[in-house]
Formats: C-alpha cells, structure tokens, sequence
C-alpha cells in the first residue's frame, strides 16, 4: 500500500503542478488575482503531494499529515477562488491521506510480526 501510495502521489503531483503553473500563468496574464493565488496555493499543494509521496514507504504518520494539509488548503481554495478544479484535488488528497493511514497500520503490523520472531 505505501508503494503505491508513493507512486500514485508523485504522478499526481506533476499533473497538479502543472496545472496549477498554467492557471497561474493564466491569472497573471489577465490579471485575476484570485486565480494567480489559487495557482500559486495550487503549486504549494503539488508540494505537498511530492512530500507526502517521498515519506510514504518510510515515515507513512508524516505522509498521513502532508496529505491532510494538503486536503485542507485544495479544498479551501476551491471553494474561494475561481480555480475549482482544487476541489478535486482535495478529495483525492483525502484518498491518499486514507491510502497513507492504512501504509501506517501495516508497517506497524510489520514491526509487530517480527518482534514476535526475536
């Protein structure tokens, strides 16, 4: 679960990047303030999603958070700006977070399991 967690984030991650630099390009060229910051806030959540990404397989609690964060900011600028495509990002932000909660109940089911067999 946490590999696939990792490589389902990073690619998400280049696809909201991206779009999030073409609206706020987007913004900045017809001088929409609120979808230029949308974009930038956008750029910010495709960070999070490579954080949570990269701490996925190791630290799976601090992938948990990033997700969530992440969530939390999408949703918040869907809902107040014109980009409302972050709407979407937010609940799949939240499906990555529940992704990572599982990743963090199975490696401690790992590290249980083979304290058992020292």
């Amino acid at each position: 679960m946490r590999i696939a967690t990792t490589i389902i984030s990073l690619f998400l991650m280049l696809i909201v990047g991206l779009q999030s630099c073409a609206v706020a390009f987007g913004g900045t060229l017809t001088s929409d303030e609120s979808l230029s910051g949308g974009g930038a806030i956008g750029m910010f959540v495709a960070f999070l999603f490579l954080l949570g990404g990269a701490f996925a397989i190791s630290f799976p609690i601090v992938s948990l958070s990033a997700f969530v964060f992440s969530a939390v900011l999408a949703l918040a600028v869907g809902v107040g700006s014109d980009f409302s495509d972050m709407s979407v990002w937010a609940f799949i932000a939240l499906v990555l977070a529940t992704m990572s909660f599982f990743g963090m109940k199975e490696k401690r089911r790992a590290a249980e399991s083979q304290a058992r067999f020292k």
